[in-house]
């Protein structure tokens, strides 16, 4: 797992995948703690900030060939941002703690780039053709930023270990150590049965390892809901914050900050989603007593779904320790309001769907 040191960066950009992907401007470097970087800064002036997609910056991105031009920076990793919706390319990332017989796996998977990553990991990068896209599988490419492996849980419902491995699809970056397995074959899909065939067979269990969580999220589409934080004005906001610092959210607080990151195997993104979640449930609970109480029914009325969502998003900014995430935005939202968005309307559709079940019996 060791022999392979970090080839010149013309040997990586000559690889046919990597050659494919070489003039999209989606590539930068990561630092030491594998954040992307500015790269058009890191050009000008080889100083490292953060990468920040917001329609209101500059593009950070630059194309590999501008980055390979530096020669300062031939001995540092390339980073690039995934967009399967466009170009079909995924990236298999299988973790350092991993059994060596999964990582031996993906090693000799027929993938078109093949890599260790940093730590002893793997990195496979594939792009599969169009012709194995199907109506099964088409949602991962077209709706999925990342694919993770589903984790076994103890007795307490708490994960038993970190994910092996992942399967990257959009809006996320893969570094890579370019550490390349040089000597293995660029997989052709097109031509080789056998490599086609273990494409196919990736993609099914892929889809039906993802059954259960896609369930979950068709239900939470029924409560999709449009939210953009600038869209509250200052006596909206003031409503929600009256709304949240009623008594009745006093247990809420506390629960909040019991769960620990530690407690998801290190996940910080499931973490965040889990507390999202549990404040969701105590915001949808304490809105249906608000509503029956005279002295806060005026206000509850008031409020709407997106109002709700934004409370969540409020006390989930007080319960969880701020990191570099929160300063990316998704779907033209802050990371912690997109993500107070989807707990809302999944607790909701859980919520919901207990009621119409109870109403059956």
């Amino acid at each position: 797992m060791n022999t392979y040191p970090m080839v010149h960066p013309l040997l990586f950009s000559q690889n046919p995948l990597i050659t494919h992907l070489s003039d999209d401007p989606n590539w930068t470097v990561s630092d030491d703690k594998k954040r992307p970087v500015n790269a058009k800064v890191l050009l000008e002036t080889y100083e490292l900030f953060n990468a920040k997609l917001d329609e209101n910056r500059e593009w950070p991105l630059v194309t590999l060939p501008e980055l390979d031009a530096d020669e300062n920076l031939d001995g540092v990793n390339r980073a690039y941002r995934l967009r399967a919706r466009e170009n079909r390319v995924i990236a298999i990332d299988v973790e350092p703690v991993a059994p060596q017989w999964m990582k031996h796996q993906v090693l000799h998977f027929p993938a078109q780039y093949t890599e260790l990553s940093k730590n002893g990991g793997v990195h496979a990068l594939i792009l599969v053709p169009e012709s194995l896209i199907n109506d099964d599988n088409r949602y991962l490419f077209e709706d999925l930023s990342v694919f993770k492996e589903p984790i076994p849980k103890d007795k307490n419902g708490k994960d038993v270990r970190s994910a092996y491995f992942e399967v990257i699809f959009n809006d996320h970056y893969i570094t890579f150590t370019k550490r390349m397995l040089t000597e293995k074959p660029c997989a052709d899909y097109e031509h080789d049965p056998v490599a086609r065939q273990f494409l196919v067979s990736f993609l099914t269990n892929i889809v039906n390892m993802d059954l259960k969580r896609k369930m979950e999220r068709e239900i939470a589409k029924q409560y999709q809901i449009q939210m953009i934080d600038k869209e509250l004005d200052e006596q909206k906001q003031a409503d929600i914050r009256s709304f949240i610092d009623m008594e009745i959210f006093d247990k809420a607080r506390a629960r909040s900050i019991e769960r620990k990151a530690q407690d998801f195997a290190g996940d910080a993104s499931r973490y965040e989603m889990s507390v999202a979640s549990a404040i969701a449930f105590y915001v949808i609970q304490n809105h249906e007593v608000a509503l029956d109480t005279a002295s806060s029914r005026e206000l509850a009325e008031s409020l709407t779904e997106e109002d709700l969502a934004y409370a969540i998003y409020l006390m989930l900014k007080d319960a969880v320790p701020h990191r570099e995430k929160h300063d990316e935005y998704r779907s033209d939202m802050p990371w912690l309001l997109f993500i107070s968005k989807r707990a809302y309307e999944f607790v909701k559709a859980k919520i919901d769907q207990g009621k119409q079940s109870r109403s059956k019996i």
